[in-house]
């Protein structure tokens, strides 16, 4: 207080706040440097925490080929990818498939299980590709009950004749039942050949060397009095 005029200087109350301030800051600096010394705790390994997604081998015989599930692009479903590939890989469909070239490009949900007493369940379907160019080919997998289901190439179905429209483009399949079972013709219209047949637990025969004795004696005529000589 000036004691001439009686009064308080004119920064009082400004300092009087200041130094009130002054504890809170440093309390909030403590803090603050607790904090982070809490945060800069000495580096531990992570990477003894994290488990990788393990590469599984498809083998049979001297064939032996790597699956690496992480590279495998999962849609839609909440199962376990690894689990699905070690089922589907029990599967002759896949060796099949997988000792020919092609690849497993997705697992996905499936559509409806109409196949199932529960149509309200999913199953997880298992995409297999040759090429970017190549149809895919998919295998139902029930990851609850431990085994595989119907397999289906996914490209369109066409009749031929006058009133079946106009011959799809780069591929079609067609069926024909023979001693009571549905076999699915996949024709590759890009190399004018069959190259694949199929029905819905089997790949009979896939271009251009899996069931070739099956294809030449009975897959191209339909004589089906061969079958119990293969």
């Amino acid at each position: 207080m000036d004691k001439n005029t009686g009064r308080r200087p004119p920064c009082f109350g400004l300092c009087y706040r200041q130094t009130q301030a002054i504890p809170l800051l440093s309390l909030v600096l403590l803090l603050l440097a607790f904090g982070a010394g809490c945060t800069d705790s000495p580096e531990t390994n992570t990477t003894e925490n994290v488990t990788s997604p393990p590469v599984l081998h498809y083998e049979r015989g001297d064939v032996s080929i790597p699956i690496n599930t992480s590279e495998i692009p999962v849609r839609g479903f909440d199962a376990n990818a690894t689990e699905v590939i070690e089922i589907l890989l029990a599967d002759q469909r896949a060796g099949a498939l997988l000792e020919n070239g092609w690849k497993i490009a997705s697992i996905r949900t499936n559509f409806e299980g109409v196949y199932s007493v529960d149509p309200a369940r999913t199953y997880v379907d298992v995409e297999f590709r040759g090429d970017e160019q190549s149809p895919s080919f998919f295998i139902e997998v029930d990851d609850q009950e431990g085994h595989t289901g119907r397999g289906f190439c996914n490209v369109p179905r066409w009749r031929g004749g006058p009133f079946a429209g106009p011959r799809p483009e780069d591929y079609h399949k067609d069926e024909a039942v023979r001693d009571g079972t549905n076999w699915w013709y996949v024709y590759d219209h890009h190399n004018d050949r069959v190259a694949m047949v199929y029905n819905g637990t089997t790949i009979i025969y896939l271009y251009p060397s899996y069931g070739t004795q099956w294809y030449e004696t009975v897959g191209k005529t339909g004589d089906t009095r061969h079958l119990g000589a293969l």
